[in-house]
């Protein structure tokens, strides 16, 4: 499913009202209408229920006013509260507020007719409250009696559908500007905004509903969105094929360069994702005490010995051998970054030819020079959490978490895949960026990030193209995630492993 963001939700709309002729009251009409149907998907029938809409002056607030009168068809029990100044309304909303008061609904200010003692108690005595006071042009900090509102809002509302998005939340980035509304629902029109899938944004939104408003699908493809969600449907078809008539080369030969005395269990993580992915060779080129452990852990995995307990330019020789006998290479788990594996890891990746993904101390290495990476030849992924991100391009964790815009120009700069890692992870070689909201807090533990490498580098391995095995591998790892069945945060990484295989099974199907 594509994201749309707010400057290109509000192109469509003038495409849809220039194209085709359907105004933008039309669009206000179904979008209000859309609303309430959700609410009876979501509660069943509405007849016994009150309801208190609030709203804005602008074209949300309008959304919100068509709510209201929507609901008159199923109950009597509807109050709205207008926050703002009438004079600074949309034209829009003016004419759905003098519809409603035509009906003679009893529309109350804020301010003048009530205070906020009064909408307080207003909001504890309705069943569902409708937030229609921001929209997706939000952008200043919530602030003054609006931020006092909201706080009312989420310290007594009962439950919440927000139109669109939660209000006090930036539609692009899925910011909280100072204060925003916690909802239990959101129907949000024609696609998905950010916000809707970033953090804190998502949280926010509660269950999120996807409303049609009336606009073709057919201008929806017009408009070459860049940004999608990923689907069970659309990693099914990357999923390479297991021919029946084949060998273990068949499956594609991974180099795992990795591990030190200092980190032992990085790359043994690492070689048993790309194995549960399915990737049919997989050789660990690390130090004695990794290789030791590895081979105890997996007889399976193929292993040579560096000289060292850790990396140094001496073996460079001897890695790039290797390289040349590889589909695929993963640089980088529990390498350290001391001086010498750094000279290693900067040299090294100058002179491959096949396809890398650089992550953990690999990205630590190479956060020293970034340009390195306009040298390599052969197609590079990257897959920084947000600490490394941040050391990357050189700016606060704050400014990169979640910053998809950023992550985008780096690949773009770059010529690699980024995949930023995160409870929403972003995808992106800069013409394209996909959002992954498989997954849970079971992932929030050292050593998942190793399997993700692994299981990202074996479909790498396969012949699955860059951008597409990073999308099948992340999605593949979050899956794997939500298959343990004991408490959310119990889980071992290395029983994360175990269940790749059924969330590879669970994609086929």
């Amino acid at each position: 499913m594509k994201i749309i963001s707010n400057e290109e939700m509000r192109a469509l709309e003038r495409l849809t009202e220039e194209s085709l002729k359907i105004p933008a009251s039309f669009l206000m009409e179904r979008a209000g209408l859309a609303v309430v149907l959700a609410l009876e998907q979501e509660l069943g029938d509405l007849s016994s229920k009150s309801f208190l809409v609030l709203c804005g002056t602008g074209n949300n607030g309008g959304d919100g006013l068509v709510v209201a009168r929507n609901l008159l068809d199923h109950t009597d029990m509807v109050s709205c509260v207008i926050v703002g100044e009438e004079e600074r309304m949309t034209n829009l909303t003016r004419d759905n507020l003098e519809r409603l008061r035509l009906i003679g609904v009893d529309v109350k200010k804020f301010g003048s007719d009530i205070g906020l003692n009064g909408l307080a108690e207003m909001i504890k005595r309705s069943d569902v409250l409708v937030d229609a006071l921001l929209g997706t042009g939000s952008r200043g900090e919530v602030r003054g009696p609006l931020s006092d509102i909201i706080n009312l809002v989420n310290l007594y509302a009962g439950y919440v559908v927000s139109v669109d998005l939660p209000s006090g939340l930036e539609c692009d980035t899925g910011r909280v500007l100072g204060m925003a509304i916690k909802a239990n629902l959101t129907v949000t029109f024609v696609l998905p905004k950010p916000c809707h899938v970033l953090f804190p944004g998502r949280e926010l939104t509660g269950k999120l509903k996807v409303a049609n408003i009336g606009i073709p699908r057919s201008l929806c493809e017009s408009m070459n969105l860049k940004r999608s969600i990923i689907t069970k449907s659309h990693v099914k078809r990357i999923l390479p094929e297991r021919k029946k008539d084949s060998h273990k080369k068949t499956f594609g030969t991974l180099l795992v360069v990795a591990g030190s005395r200092q980190y032992l269990g990085a790359p043994i993580l690492t070689c048993l994702g790309a194995l549960r992915s399915g990737c049919g060779y997989v050789r660990l080129l690390s130090c004695e005490e990794v290789g030791r452990l590895a081979v105890g852990r997996e007889p399976g995995l193929v292993f040579t010995s560096i000289d060292g307990d850790s990396f140094s330019p001496k073996d460079l020789d001897l890695a790039l051998e290797l390289a040349q006998e590889s589909d695929a290479i993963v640089l980088g788990p529990g390498l350290t970054n001391r001086e010498h594996v750094c000279d290693f890891v900067m040299n090294f990746l100058v002179q491959i030819d096949k396809p890398v993904l650089i992550d953990a101390d690999g990205l630590n290495c190479i956060s020293k020079g970034v340009d390195v990476l306009n040298s390599v030849r052969a197609p590079v992924i990257i897959t920084p959490h947000p600490g490394e991100f941040a050391r990357l391009v050189r700016q606060p964790i704050e400014q990169v978490r979640y910053n998809y815009l950023l992550a985008e120009k780096f690949a773009l700069d770059h010529s690699v895949v980024v995949v930023l890692k995160g409870a929403t992870t972003i995808i992106t070689d800069g013409k394209n960026t996909y959002y992954n909201l498989v997954g849970n807090t079971s992932l929030a533990k050292a050593g998942s990030g190793d399997v993700l490498s692994g299981v990202i580098g074996g479909f790498l391995a396969q012949g699955v193209a860059p951008m597409e095995a990073c999308v099948l591998g992340v999605y593949v790892h979050g899956l794997a995630s939500e298959k343990y069945s004991t408490r959310e945060g119990t889980m071992l990484v290395s029983e994360l492993v175990d269940l790749i295989p059924y969330a590879v099974e669970e994609v086929a199907r």
